[in-house]
């Protein structure tokens, strides 16, 4: 692990977490003990990518703010518009890539905080406070999500997380031996660089994990907010759930190759290329003073 300072929660069932706030507010490690099973990692934990961050974070859960994926305008990737003018902005934002302070610090969870500085303003000019807890309890990870406007006039975003989940959950099985749970839903294909979409429904069915998602399977309209990486041959399941975030209203499932050892299962606020497409108010606006509020968990356990 890098030298970087690492806040570890637990909880009286032996389940831990590690986040290292000064690389993004990275959440990189979550396991639980599991009877017959020992410790089981819940997500995808690789010291070597820590260490070469920030060039690659394909571990952990990334967060992403204030887009996500990516967004463009006629003559400039990663830009995008907003009251007549262009901003730049990294794939994913900036949120993942900015030093986080620990706020608030419990045995069982932590509170992060993101807030604006020179350096987000010469992107995103907007004064916000983005705070995240992290809590333990009977081990189940949750987060709660908090982002205020502090500006005097309406702030946009896209939000979301990028949790990076183990491929297979055990060392005994394969990935052929592994599903993702998917309930009834919308796909939402792509024309051309996400300057539209189109849609077809999606039945509920259970993905086989060899399936290729490296160009990323967009979902919405969810008949409930819940995924899950299934190990049929461990008996066990990792599930994301987020009924507790209704802006959340899309999912991306993305796998680099069908090889990987890891899988996302990520819930978003809107598909890429929100800010250039305003008709299809996907983007959260905030006025002054408001927030925006949301709260998620995870866990690992038997199937």
């Amino acid at each position: 692990m890098s030298s970087t300072a690492c806040v570890e929660i637990r909880d009286q069932t032996g389940a831990m977490a590690q986040v290292l706030p000064e690389l993004g507010g990275w959440l990189v490690r979550y396991q639980r003990p599991l009877p017959g099973h020992g410790l089981v990692e819940a997500l995808h934990h690789d010291d070597a990518v820590i260490a070469r961050y920030p060039r690659e974070m394909w571990a952990g859960s990334p967060l992403l703010f204030p887009i996500v994926s990516y967004n463009h305008v006629p003559g400039a990737d990663h830009h995008y518009p907003w009251a007549g003018q262009n901003h730049p902005m990294p794939a994913h934002g900036f949120a993942r890539k900015t030093p986080w302070k620990v706020t608030a610090q419990e045995t069982d969870q932590v509170q992060l905080e993101l807030t604006d500085s020179d350096a987000t303003q010469a992107v995103f000019p907007f004064a916000f406070r983005y705070r995240l807890t992290y809590r333990l309890q009977e081990g189940r990870l949750h987060w709660q999500q908090v982002i205020e406007n502090l500006s005097p006039e309406p702030m946009p975003f896209g939000v979301g997380f990028h949790p990076y989940l183990p491929m297979p959950l055990s060392a005994g099985s394969k990935r052929s031996d592994c599903v993702i749970r998917i309930p009834r839903a919308t796909r939402f294909n792509p024309i051309g660089r996400g300057d539209a979409y189109f849609s077809e429904p999606f039945p509920e069915q259970e993905l086989p994990a060899t399936v290729d998602t490296g160009s990323t399977l967009l979902l919405g309209n969810l008949r409930s907010q819940e995924l899950a990486l299934v190990d049929r041959a461990a008996r066990l399941e990792v599930v994301v759930n987020w009924e507790g975030a209704p802006a959340y209203r899309f999912c991306a499932l993305w796998s680099r190759t069908p090889s990987e050892n890891f899988y996302c299962l990520e819930p978003w606020t809107c598909l890429p290329n929100a800010f250039s497409r305003p008709d299809d108010r996907e983007l959260q606006i905030l006025a002054p003073g408001q927030s925006f509020q949301a709260s998620m968990w995870m866990e690992v356990r038997p199937c």
